[in-house]
Formats: C-alpha cells, sequence, structure tokens
C-alpha cells in the first residue's frame, strides 16, 4: 500500500464523525429501549416500512438490510412476531415467497420513533444516506431474480434457493443439496443438473433438529460448523465458482425454507 500523508484536520474529521455516528447510535438505542424495543427490533421495523414495496421485504432482504446471517433474521423476526409487531404474509404474487409486514402495533411504535430520529438528525444537520450513495444496493441473495421463462442472468457469484418442485430461471444450474432423493421425483426426470449430497447435513443433524423452529439457530451453527470440514472445501469452492458463470440454485425438497439447510449453505456460500 503506497504511503499517503494526510493532514491533521483529516484525522480530526474522520474522528468527529465517527463519535458523532456512535453518539447518535446510542442515542437511538436509549429511544428504542424507552419504546419498549430493542435496537434491533427497531431496526427490523424500520427495514420493513422502508423497503418500498407494498407487500414488505422477504427475510433475505431483511438479513441483506441488518447485516445479518439468514437464521439471526429469522430468529429476530420470530421474536418480533411472537411480541405482536410484525407477520408473515404469502406473497400475493408468488406463493412460494414470504413477505413481511408491520403490524398496527410495529407501525404505531415506529412511526413515534421515526419522528424522534428525523428531529435529532436535522438537529445535527446529518444527510447520512448521502454518504453511502452509489454503494452496492441490497442483494436480494435469496430470491431467483426472475420468471422461469426470463433469459438467464449473468453469474455474479450469489446463490439463490429453491423448493426442487419449483421452477427457476431460464438458464439456471440448480443443484439439489439434500442427503435424501427428493419423493415422487423420478431419477430419469430430475429437475436439477446436479445432486451434491456432501454439502447436506449430516443424518445425526438432520434427525435431531426435525425441523423445529426453536432448534434452527443452534442447527445452523452446527450445520455451519460441519460445512468448514476439510472434506467439504473443495465442493464449496466449486459451488462458489459455478455461481460465477451463471444464476445458481439450491434446490431442497424442504417445506419451510426459511428454516431450511439450503438457506443455511446458501449463506456460507455467500459470504465473502
Amino acid at each position: 500500500m503506497t504511503a499517503v500523508t494526510l493532514p491533521d484536520s483529516a484525522y480530526a474529521r474522520l474522528l468527529a464523525l465517527r463519535t458523532g455516528l456512535r453518539h447518535f447510535e446510542r442515542w437511538s438505542a436509549q429511544q428504542a429501549e424507552a419504546a419498549g424495543l430493542t435496537p434491533a427490533q427497531h431496526q427490523l421495523l424500520l427495514a420493513i416500512r422502508g423497503h418500498g414495496d407494498a407487500d414488505g421485504p422477504t427475510v433475505g432482504e431483511v438479513a441483506d438490510y441488518l447485516l445479518l446471517r439468514h437464521h439471526s433474521a429469522v430468529g429476530l423476526v420470530d421474536r418480533a412476531e411472537a411480541a405482536g409487531l410484525v407477520r408473515r404474509r404469502r406473497s400475493e404474487a408468488d406463493h412460494r415467497v414470504v413477505r413481511l409486514q408491520l403490524t398496527d402495533e410495529g407501525a404505531s411504535r415506529l412511526e413515534a420513533l421515526s419522528a424522534l430520529h428525523l428531529e435529532e438528525l436535522e438537529r445535527l444537520a446529518l444527510d447520512l444516506p448521502s454518504a453511502w450513495a452509489g454503494l452496492a444496493p441490497v442483494r436480494r441473495a435469496h430470491g431467483l431474480g426472475g420468471e422461469p421463462d426470463e433469459p438467464p442472468a449473468r453469474g455474479d457469484g450469489a446463490v439463490a434457493v429453491a423448493r426442487v418442485y419449483d421452477e427457476s430461471p431460464r438458464g439456471a444450474r440448480r443443484v439439489l443439496v439434500d442427503r435424501l432423493w427428493p419423493r415422487g421425483i423420478a431419477k430419469a426426470q430430475a429437475p436439477f443438473d446436479e445432486w451434491v449430497k456432501e454439502v447436506a447435513p449430516s443424518t445425526e443433524l438432520r434427525k435431531w433438529y426435525g425441523h423445529r423452529p426453536e432448534r434452527f439457530a443452534e442447527f445452523a451453527r452446527r450445520y455451519e460448523e460441519e460445512l468448514s470440514a476439510k472434506a467439504t472445501r473443495e465442493v464449496l469452492a466449486a459451488l462458489r465458482a459455478a455461481a460465477a458463470e451463471q444464476t445458481l440454485v439450491l434446490v431442497t425438497a424442504t417445506k419451510d425454507l426459511e428454516r431450511s439447510g439450503a438457506m443455511v449453505l446458501m449463506d456460507v456460500l455467500n459470504k465473502r
């Protein structure tokens, strides 16, 4: 790295900016707690309301907004749903997709908090969105990115997830990542290009999990440990390389995509 001589004023500006941001974050957390929310719940409500789509974001999109791993976002949504702040809804355009919406209670708390935050930002004379103008937009890594008859997108290294019984965009490479062959599908008519069961959760882990929602976070942690084993590294590298060439869709027979091993694997593959 080439050495650059900066004036003292540059360091003072950076210090003032970072200190100001930390103070604002602490103030914001205090306001959220006063409204009966955790800071993470406040950010979740804001991600849903500010998404811009009337149908609301998916859990994957929320994970991108909040810079969370998928299973962490699922846990956050579960707790907010139990608290009566958000609800899950099947998309009217595509019933395979679950979207998030605010309840009346969640919307009311967010509105009050947002008014306070806008007043504080005006007092601080901050226009933070301009600071990240031009940065990469939120990536829909979990989505399929189009209809089955659309032209294939060029691979950009991102990975998507779908049920094995659903269609994917034309030209996508579909890889089955379950350890068991899906029921009702003849091997001669497999709707995927490859079966990579080496990266599936172990039989022991799969049976322990049993698709019990309360065990998903621990399942994800254990599964990521399995994926870190030396024996799977070459397979993961090959999947990442495939994603760089064309749209890569991990398919699974699991009904609950949101809490599936395929979602955990997608997180690992998309991790940079």
